[in-house]
């Protein structure tokens, strides 16, 4: 195989790595920015907090919802 194509798969490969960790963190941030409920007077969660009670309430496979199409993106970029 030559360098370029080497070094290109091993670019994808760490950008799909680093989205399958970050992608929790961007779907809590998401909600934290939308979740703007004046009639709700409630404590604001923190982030961990928050992927807890999204993971104890939703499941584990809502905190990934939406990755398929970040991850061709990120691989094909």
């Amino acid at each position: 195989m030559s360098d370029a194509l080497i070094n290109g798969l091993a670019g994808a490969g760490g950008g799909i790595i680093a989205q399958l960790i970050t992608y929790p963190l961007q779907t809590v941030n998401t909600r934290q920015q939308t979740d703007r409920d004046p009639k709700h007077e409630k404590r604001k969660l923190g982030t961990i907090a928050q992927m807890c009670q999204v993971v104890k309430h939703e499941g584990w496979e809502r905190l990934y919802g939406g990755l398929t199409p970040s991850l061709v993106g990120t691989a094909a970029s």
